[in-house]
């Protein structure tokens, strides 16, 4: 098929897009350490690494030119014109047991825009850099926008020492067993002023665009989240001998802090509060806990209802611990405000959809992505593609192949028409 664009014509064979995207996608889905309940492909792992590799080949069958940055980012490079580069990719970790389309789809999406802007021998205006970040979920360390964050100079050598993972493993100590230095993260930083632009082809991980039959989804705005670690203490004691009226009872504190939270954010039309992970010590069947963690994640549209949500939340843990004398800490892992994706950018995605004549709404995405921290200080698009029964960090995970080839073509039109 052959696409006039206001900088050239290109031609493009959507079976062979489709083939390509899905035999990647197969491919990359067995590195992973849970096979057979979805894929587990946590940051500084073994299968991290597979799928790295696994790109950087590929990458260089395309013929773009590659590089392993100091955060665990693959990138790969097509010189334009210009030194100036628009980046098109998302990341290639997963949460545990989830799915083979969430972030992974976005770099071979990128992938396969940079081999048609090459094998339609086009010079492009801007350099092209496809990138495969490198912890964006957080599923290890409780932060995540690692690499993302490292792009744009917001890590140091203090937090990669002080987040850690459940064995008490730092980032820092994880990239050294990995074989990166972490005293060398600064070399991450990009130069800003020599960014154009970041796209990223996403899933939508929801049930929208699928309700709505639509193909193609164009965000306005990404979610703010505040997410941290509550630590309770109780007094470790035994489960028979203790009675009700005398105990300290980390589990019983926790759960009725809990219980509260979905209440706290329902009260607020966009927002939601999730947690997702709970671990108690000793976690014995016949001693009382003696301490409970939990994970806490805050999102909204809105900054101000993220603030007003955590204190609330705040403010029933110190009366819950008071009232079973005990005590309590937050300990905050992620804070990123709302982002608002590039009018610009939104604009020409919009505008290639109607010549393409491709089903478009525009949308809010729940959830965060690389675009965020990204956004903030680079002018960023974002497309969503949908979600099958909006089903998403999870083994069921499914997008339709021809969503992505669609968005395949809209991100090469994006990028070839970007001024």
């Amino acid at each position: 098929m052959l696409m006039s664009l206001k900088k050239g014509i290109y031609s493009y064979n959507e079976e062979i897009i489709v083939s390509n995207i899905k035999k990647h996608l197969d491919n990359l889905k067995e590195f992973t350490s849970t096979k057979g309940y979805g894929v587990t492909r946590l940051p500084f792992t073994k299968e991290a690494k597979q799928a790295v590799s696994y790109l950087e080949n590929e990458m260089k069958k395309i013929g773009l030119k590659t590089r392993v940055d100091e955060s665990g980012a693959i990138i790969g490079r097509l010189e334009g014109k210009k030194e100036k580069t628009i980046i098109i990719g998302s990341h290639y970790d997963s949460v545990s047991y989830g799915g083979s389309f969430d972030g992974i789809a976005g770099i071979v999406c990128g992938m396969e825009v940079a081999k048609l802007i090459i094998e339609n021998n086009i010079y492009p205006e801007y350099s092209l850099e496809v990138i495969g970040t490198n912890d964006e979920e957080g599923a290890r360390f409780s932060s995540g926008f690692f690499s993302s964050k490292a792009m744009i100079g917001e890590l140091n050598i203090n937090l990669l020492k002080s987040l850690k993972d459940c064995n008490d493993i730092s980032i820092y100590d994880a990239m050294k067993d990995y074989g990166l230095n972490p005293e060398n993260i600064h070399y991450a930083q990009r130069d800003l002023n020599n960014i154009r632009s970041f796209l990223e082809i996403h899933i939508e991980q929801g049930p929208v665009l699928e309700n709505h039959r639509c193909s193609i989804g164009i965000v306005d705005t990404i979610v703010g989240m505040k997410r941290g670690i509550v630590t309770i203490k109780g007094r470790e004691d035994h489960a028979g001998t203790t009675p009700m009226d005398m105990r300290i009872d980390a589990v019983e504190i926790a759960s009725k802090v809990i219980c509260k939270i979905s209440d706290i954010a329902r009260k607020y039309k966009d927002a939601v509060a999730t947690v997702g992970y709970i671990e108690t010590m000793p976690n014995a069947i016949n001693t009382i806990a003696k301490e409970v963690k939990f994970s806490l994640d805050i999102r909204s549209t809105n900054s101000i209802v993220n603030k007003k949500i955590l204190s609330e939340i705040i403010e029933n843990l110190n009366e819950i611990t008071v009232k079973h004398n005990t005590i309590y800490t937050f300990d905050t892992t992620l804070q990123v405000e709302p982002v608002h994706m590039n009018k610009y950018i939104r604009s020409i995605i919009e505008e290639c959809c109607n010549k393409r004549k491709f089903s478009y709404e525009h949308i809010v995405s729940g959830a965060g992505h690389d675009s965020l921290p990204i956004g903030r200080v680079i002018d960023t698009g974002m497309i969503f593609v949908p979600s099958k029964g909006g089903r998403s960090h999870c083994k069921d995970e499914f997008t339709d192949y021809e969503y992505l080839m669609q968005a395949v073509i809209i991100a090469t039109d994006v990028i070839c028409n970007t001024d």
